[in-house]
């Protein structure tokens, strides 16, 4: 995956993200143990819609209306790779018996995917397919024979795509749902550090401070039962124009250890050392994505 291109592209996102969180929970009930045996946290992250902080893939293709044009987030696996800039994402059934549906997206950049791999893919959420839309978001010459069968049907206009983040897809189970055990919060991600140190995870919540261009940190909510916010430091590659205050969704790999020398390394930019000596030995992401909290993720500022 290009991560410069999905940097810039997460610049423009911002401005939007006010508009993208909205309170649509649908996975009630705990948290199960996650694919690396983290800890259950309870119910998922308090927020203007109350515990519940995902919505299931059933939902979100089955509201089209409400979630048109909205930023989401789906987990699954690669269906068909339909040539270098579209391919298909299964998403599982859900704990009441919901069948596994298929949705398609579309890249900018080419991408190299694997049918059967997992994967993440955040994007807009458009209600009607058509080759010459999907074709002028990507920039790149699509196999309109191929897409027939997709034509008036949902998809997804993608600003990321990757490996399924550990605390979203604990089996590929769908937009951001398995049922009631689909979607990890921040603090059983931040609580449970070496069950997802070197993983992937993705966290939501709204932006604490800016410390310089590459890098700020991130303040996730309490849950329903009455865990205290938490913060999390982010550093990216590409340099970021955030707000503090405003909602956004940070996709990385989590560390365990913050180090400036580390972290610069990762970023290829100068960090303000002074500034990030507080967070020395701490937990931390890196970045290979920031921007609006997607629509189905955050019931108000507070899954990851």
């Amino acid at each position: 995956m290009n991560t410069k291109r999905r940097a810039r592209a997460r610049t423009g996102l911002v401005a939007i993200a006010a508009s993208s969180a909205l309170a649509l929970g649908a996975c009630g009930g705990g948290h199960a143990g996650g694919q690396q045996g983290g800890a259950a946290q309870g119910g998922g992250n308090a927020g203007a819609g109350g515990s519940n902080a995902c919505a299931a893939a059933s939902q979100v293709l089955n509201k089209t209306q409400t979630y048109a044009g909205k930023q989401v987030t789906t987990t699954g696996t690669v269906g068909q790779v339909v040539g270098p800039h579209a391919f298909t994402v299964t998403t599982g059934g859900n704990t009441s018996g919901g069948t596994a549906q298929t949705v398609l997206a579309v890249e900018k950049e080419t991408v190299s995917l694997t049918p059967g791999s997992s994967v993440e893919v955040t994007g807009k959420f458009e209600p009607t397919f058509s080759t010459d839309q999907a074709q002028a978001f990507t920039g790149g010459t699509l196999d309109q024979a191929t897409l027939t069968a997709y034509d008036g049907k949902p998809y997804i206009q993608a600003v990321f795509a990757g490996p399924a983040s550990a605390n979203l897809s604990r089996s590929q189970g769908g937009i951001l749902g398995i049922g009631s055990n689909g979607c990890g919060s921040a603090n059983e991600v931040l609580n449970d550090t070496q069950s997802y140190t070197g993983q992937q995870v993705t966290i939501a919540g709204a932006v604490g401070q800016v410390v310089g261009p590459h890098a700020f940190t991130v303040t996730a909510s309490g849950n329903a039962q009455g865990a205290k916010p938490q913060t999390v430091l982010a550093v990216a590659k590409e340099t970021t124009s955030l707000t503090v205050g405003s909602p956004v969704q940070v996709t990385g790999i989590l560390q365990p250890a913050f180090t400036t020398n580390q972290a610069q390394a990762f970023t290829g930019g100068t960090l303000d050392q002074a500034a990030l000596t507080a967070y020395d030995g701490k937990p931390y992401i890196q970045g290979v994505f920031a921007g609006p909290v997607s629509a189905n993720l955050s019931g108000g500022q507070g899954a990851g």
